[in-house]
Order: C-alpha cells, then sequence, then structure tokens
C-alpha cells in the first residue's frame, strides 16, 4: 500500500496524513502523519504546507522547529490560504529576529523547490491553445 500512496496524488497523500494526524489512540501515529504531509507539500499541496507548519510550531511528530514552521507556513500563504496567514502573525511572536530571517530564507527555497516547480510543470503540460 505505501507504495501505492507514494505514487499517488498529492491529495492521495494528505489524506493519509489526516488519517494518522487525526486517528484514535490506537490509530494516530503523529510521525507518519508528518511523513505524508511533508510528501503532499513538496508536489505543492497548500493545506499539506499548512499541517507541516503547525507540527513543526507544537513539536507534534517531528522537533519544534519554529523557522520551519514560519516557512512552511508562509509557503501555504503565498498560495492563498487564509489559515497560514493567520497563523505566521503567531508563529512570528516566538520568534527571534535570527528565526525570522531563516524562516524567510526557507520560505523561499521550499516555494522554489516544490510550489513554482509543479506550477512550471502543469504549465508546461497543457495542451498548446488551451487558456485556463
Amino acid at each position: 500500500m505505501v507504495t501505492f500512496v507514494e505514487d499517488r496524488s498529492c491529495i492521495t497523500q494528505f489524506e493519509l496524513g489526516e488519517m494518522f494526524c487525526r486517528g484514535n489512540q490506537q490509530t494516530q501515529d503523529l510521525e507518519q502523519a508528518f511523513k505524508w504531509y511533508l510528501a503532499a507539500a513538496k508536489k505543492g499541496s497548500r493545506q499539506a504546507q499548512h499541517r507541516l507548519g503547525m507540527m513543526y510550531a507544537r513539536g507534534q511528530g517531528v522537533a519544534q522547529n519554529y523557522a520551519r514552521s514560519y516557512a512552511w507556513c508562509k509557503v501555504a500563504a503565498f498560495q492563498h490560504s487564509r489559515r497560514a496567514k493567520r497563523k505566521l502573525k503567531c508563529i512570528e511572536a516566538k520568534m527571534s529576529w535570527d528565526q525570522v530571517r531563516r524562516g524567510n530564507w526557507l520560505a523561499q527555497e521550499f516555494y522554489d523547490r516544490y510550489v513554482a516547480k509543479q506550477q512550471s510543470a502543469a504549465a508546461s503540460s497543457a495542451p498548446v491553445g488551451s487558456s485556463g
């Protein structure tokens, strides 16, 4: 099943992350949730990017890291996630100036690597002469 999901869309990966994150005491596995959210985030899912940001902020399934939290929420906010935009202010209030600087650098890195790359691939695969 894992190989099947790894080859699927970011929606499937996000939903698997949700299943692990929101499971009951026996099925909840925050490390697995983080893994699947990360896979979906790397494919451009703003929901997964927001969830990663919150997991980093809370130290759920991963070591707490405000710079990475800020970065992933900012990437989601770049993609018009209102929730991520609201969370950025809360996260930033807990950060030092150096952490904010690092978070901004990471956000640009993540955006260029995962979001812009996905948008470019989608644009190049559109039929010639088609209009969105």
